[in-house]
């Protein structure tokens, strides 16, 4: 910043505004990658919790089938 007493031209004004306005275009970008990055994230968890919802349903279809068998084996129920 200028110091006290200093003119304060429009070529200075205009300098850094303009370095302002590449700082705000750098950051623009940053955050549209991260966008990017955490929009990948999501959908990596959404297919992880999918596939967590199959092993479920499979889980419990499996101890459903054993308890079935054990009954028909006559194991006495706990």
């Amino acid at each position: 910043m200028a110091a006290s007493g200093d003119t304060v031209t429009l070529e200075l004004v205009s300098a850094r505004l303009l370095a302002l306005n590449a700082d705000v275009r750098d950051l623009q970008q940053r955050f549209t990658g991260m966008e990017t990055r955490l929009g990948v994230l999501e959908a990596r968890f959404s297919g992880l919790e999918a596939r967590f919802a199959v092993q479920e349903e499979r889980m419990t279809r499996l101890i459903a089938l054993v308890v079935r068998i054990a009954e028909r084996l006559g194991a006495p129920a706990e």
